[in-house]
């Protein structure tokens, strides 16, 4: 493939295993380690082996060299006839009176003068029949050798490695098949910081699914409430069971505000599904305090019938620009006063402002109603928990607002804080940075 990274291409070429890769780590190292001992031990060789020819050159050239003073050419000839693969020159008074030229390249080299007579003799540094087939032969037994140990130690080696590895997988398998309980022994290992990363994950996974088969029963009674309601006086209806007009009147009644509230439930959960596919977001700019101000006139009138003074931004105040999505933030906005509005008695106060921090956009939703428990807070933003539930279904919520507001604020890259004090009321602050950050 032309366009496989060249370590791609590389990696399919090593043995899948464990202890095939590590055998072929620990042999190849241990062949470099003999190839090169081998190149230093030939080099060693090699240069002693010519050093003892050299000398033993010298020998023979002083023997040759009485023979040309003896016995001249002809003595020469027949002393040269135990001297094969030996070049010989003889010179008397720089003049060549006898040579030989063996074909073979010559390595070795002795020059013997005596007097009027100088010899040359030359030879190839041979180490003989070891240093050709020998050597080798060794070597190459010893690299097999190296390569059955290898194998041997790379099956210890991977033997804990295998067993570690075939543990992660069988609990990969169980939690694949649905078993969310299923967890490895975390040691000291090298697969260790796998385990416990696989561990974490079925943990988060065992969480969430906890968390959306309650979510999925919470939604299922938050239905059949209205669902039974509807039912029930629409029967009346039918059925003649409501013979007056007042009774006709408020089943009708009662059958438009559980079917409104079924709206709103099915409007929460549409926008909490929006939050949860993490679509891509459409960003421009946004003056978030006339934001705040549209939301804010839309709830006067359900803050009027809570006896609840509700106040936005002030008009005519300076914009409050963010590089944002605005219908997200009517729906983050709408949902915290909403709550605030609910979580207020009648003759309290709920305030929405949009400041400018820096180049972030600031909203601050607080309220003068009764507080969050400490004990509460770390699950306010939870799907369909409620910390008063009676009073919440009381007053129509669903119990999905704030899980839809931090939802929303994670698509945004934006960051959501609470404080709040019993009895005393709440504040919720809502951070929009000039560059969003990546959702979480």
């Amino acid at each position: 493939m032309s366009g496989q990274h060249p370590e791609h291409r590389w990696a399919r070429l090593l043995p899948a295993s464990f202890r095939g890769r590590i055998t072929l780590a620990i042999g190849g190292a241990l062949v470099i380690a003999v190839i090169a001992t081998q190149l230093l031990l030939g080099l060693f060789v090699g240069t002693r082996v010519e050093s003892e020819i050299t000398a033993q050159l010298r020998q023979q050239g002083d023997a040759i060299a009485t023979v040309a003073r003896d016995q001249g050419y002809a003595g020469i000839a027949a002393a040269t006839r135990y001297l094969p693969g030996t070049r010989v020159v003889v010179r008397r008074d720089g003049e060549v009176i006898y040579w030989s030229d063996p074909v073979k390249v010559l390595e070795a080299r002795a020059v013997v003068t005596d007097g009027d007579i100088e010899v040359t003799l030359e030879r190839q540094a041979d180490a003989g029949v070891w240093g050709e087939w020998a050597v080798p032969l060794v070597v190459g037994g010893v690299i097999i050798i190296i390569g059955g140990v290898a194998w041997w130690l790379a099956g210890l080696a991977s033997r804990r490695l295998r067993r570690d590895a075939s543990a992660l997988a069988g609990q990969a398998e169980r939690v694949a098949g649905g078993d969310l309980d299923a967890r490895v022994e975390v040691d000291d290992g090298e697969l260790s910081r796998v385990a416990a990363s696989l561990n974490a994950m079925t943990e988060r996974l065992a969480d969430t699914d906890r968390r959306q088969r309650e979510f999925l029963a919470d939604v299922a009674h938050e239905l059949r409430t209205p669902i039974t309601a509807i039912d029930g006086f629409a029967s009346a209806l039918v059925d003649g069971a409501a013979r007056t007009e007042e009774d006709r009147r408020e089943a009708a009644e009662t059958i438009k505000e559980e079917s409104d509230r079924l709206c709103d439930l099915v409007a929460d959960l549409q926008a909490l599904t929006v939050a949860d596919l993490d679509q891509e977001v459409t960003r421009e700019p946004v003056d978030v305090a006339d934001r705040c101000r549209d939301v804010v006139h839309r709830l006067e009138r359900m803050a009027g019938e809570a006896g609840v003074l509700l106040r936005g931004p002030v008009p005519g105040q300076d914009p409050v620009m963010a590089e944002t999505n605005g219908p997200h933030v009517d729906t983050i906005v709408q949902n915290l006063a909403t709550n605030a509005i609910r979580a207020t008695p009648a003759g309290g106060t709920v305030r929405v402002t949009a400041t400018a921090e820096g180049d972030d956009a600031v909203i601050e939703v607080a309220d003068t109603g009764v507080g969050i428990p400490p004990e509460h807070l770390p699950r306010i933003f939870d799907r369909m928990y409620r910390v008063d539930a009676a009073r919440a279904r009381a007053s129509g919520g669903t119990g999905l607002g704030l899980a839809i507001v931090k939802g929303l604020v994670e698509v945004l890259g934006a960051t959501i804080e609470v404080t709040s004090t019993p009895g005393e009321g709440s504040t919720f602050r809502v951070r929009i940075p000039a560059t969003p950050r990546t959702a979480a």
